[in-house]
């Protein structure tokens, strides 16, 4: 502790020397030099400080006053306020009548820096546990209550209420932005500022870097009708912080809402699935940088992987003919079409640039395949969400 108070004594006598025409000190609430011009008096004892501390006034020390002192100096010491107490002295070092005109000046000077850097400190330290806990709780899936209620405490989070996770993955651009603009630490504090603007969400809500390429943000709510009311704004809001982020030059972000989770122990399983989301959106050919479950294109998109293997198995089994066809790539390409164009012949063959009787024999070729027949929905339905599936999983089709 007395190392880093030292640290920082220093800062405040480096910074004060720049503006000050006399030497300096800075003892602790102990009369311990913390501080100084002079290096080799950092550490001593400088006893009339106490003096400084219990009287709460200034004291001035001449030459007369000194003779019989040990490591004192002539000049004029100054008690030094923090949050209305006394927490130290400043020695100004000089003939008092030319010290007394700049004392009180750099006295404030030197309170003003002590409290601007401990502040800083303070906000600091917040930062750090904020990313602390976001990593604790979202990246172990069993985590300790008691642990838990610890970090809500310090952090001012009510204990207990429902919880859902937002991931905003910005890939590499931190690096690249800091190097054009400031450094990571400011640029970090206004990327976690534009985030808090465009969400909006209470004093409460976490919002902290979870490592170089992912923010998070951890928000309460206090039912799922209020969730549900988030999420409804939630495109809107993720589309103005991915324009505030473009001001520092972080591009195409990819921002993801995770499920409400009971309680804040449980928050992992809402980050896991945002993080599923941005996952299913980068290997998929969605051009899309926002995601929730709340969005049904993402829901209709990832409907054919809920489709358990064993059932998959099953319908692959009976299309074996038409999965082993040489144009098989290309056939189910052209199904897919279809399906997405709502079986209607004429946009199908407009989309695939054939002409309407091509389609129309090829997709005679696939009932033939597949004893299925393409005009009819439940038909269409099992074979699409079972190609769907393969498409995304290739080796699921593979048959022994």
């Amino acid at each position: 502790m007395m190392k880093e108070l030292v640290q920082f004594a220093q800062t405040v006598v480096k910074a004060v020397a720049k503006i000050s025409p006399f030497a300096i000190s800075l003892s602790d609430n102990h009369g311990y030099i913390i501080g100084s011009t002079q290096l080799d008096r950092i550490g001593t004892m400088h006893f009339p400080s106490r003096e400084v501390i219990e009287k709460n006034t200034s004291v001035i020390f001449d030459k007369t006053k000194i003779e019989k002192m040990e490591n004192v100096l002539e000049g004029i010491a100054f008690p030094l306020q923090f949050d209305h107490k006394t927490v130290g002295v400043l020695g100004v070092i000089g003939p008092p009548e030319q010290v007394k005109p700049y004392g009180l000046l750099v006295k404030n000077y030197v309170e003003m820096l002590w409290q601007q850097t401990f502040r800083q400190q303070i906000a600091d330290m917040e930062v750090k546990t904020k990313e602390t806990f976001a990593q604790y709780i979202l990246l172990n899936e069993v985590v300790e209550k008691h642990r838990v209620e610890h970090y809500c405490k310090m952090l001012g989070i009510t204990y207990g209420k429902m919880n859902f996770c937002i991931v905003i993955d910005i890939g590499n651009s931190l690096l690249t932005s800091a190097k054009k603009h400031i450094s990571i630490d400011h640029l970090k504090e206004n990327l976690v500022r534009c985030t808090k603007e465009a969400y909006g969400g209470p004093d409460e809500m976490i919002c902290t870097f979870l490592n170089t390429e992912k923010m998070v943000v951890i928000r309460q709510v206090n039912s799922k009708e209020e969730y549900r009311s988030i999420l409804q704004c939630f495109h809107d809001q993720s589309t103005e912080l991915i324009n505030l982020l473009q001001i520092y030059s972080i591009n195409n972000p990819l921002i993801a809402a995770g499920s409400l989770s009971s309680s804040i122990e449980e928050v992992n399983q809402s980050y896991q699935e945002a993080e599923r989301l941005i996952r299913f959106t980068k290997e998929s050919d969605m051009h899309l940088n926002i995601f929730t479950n709340y969005n049904w294109n993402i829901i209709l998109e990832q409907f054919p992987l809920q489709i358990p293997d064993s059932f998959h198995e099953k319908v692959t089994f009976r299309i074996k003919p038409f999965l082993e066809y040489d144009r098989f790539s290309e056939m189910a390409e052209l199904f897919i079409t279809y399906c997405e164009n709502n079986m209607n012949i004429s946009k199908t063959a407009k989309a695939l640039f054939l002409h309407r009787n091509t389609l129309i024999y090829r997709l005679n070729k696939i009932e033939e395949m597949t004893s299925l027949n393409t005009s009819n929905f439940q038909d269409c339905m099992i074979l699409y969400t079972v190609l769907k599936k393969t498409r995304h999983a290739p080796s699921l089709s593979r048959m022994p």
